[in-house]
């Protein structure tokens, strides 16, 4: 869905972090609806960008509070992620973010 290397980490988050490989693993294992979902999620469109998936540059955020769902600043492509406990979590609570999630609506 959105590349790991074009992804910057705030708070205290690194690419090494437990949290964020979690995240990564529960990412790659959506199924493509669901990574469409979590795309208009983060960026407010469901659309690859015409320079591709690789244009997208987003930042992962740590915020403290663990019983917050993750939010998505999608002007900045900015993702505010708690630090779940475990893979569970941070899966029910991802899916639960992204199901709800409107978008722009653009055609």
């Amino acid at each position: 869905v959105v590349s790991t290397q074009s992804t910057g980490y705030k708070g205290g988050y690194s690419p090494d972090d437990p949290v964020i490989r979690t995240f990564w693993e529960v990412v790659q294992e959506l199924e493509l609806g669901l990574k469409k979902k979590f795309l208009c999620f983060l960026t407010g469109s469901d659309r690859i960008p015409i320079h591709g998936i690789h244009s997208i540059k987003i930042i992962i955020q740590k915020v403290k509070d663990n019983s917050r769902l993750p939010v998505a600043h999608t002007c900045f492509n900015l993702l505010d992620l708690p630090p779940y406990a475990n893979k569970e979590m941070l899966k029910e609570k991802l899916l639960l973010a992204i199901k709800n999630t409107e978008g722009f609506g653009l055609v």
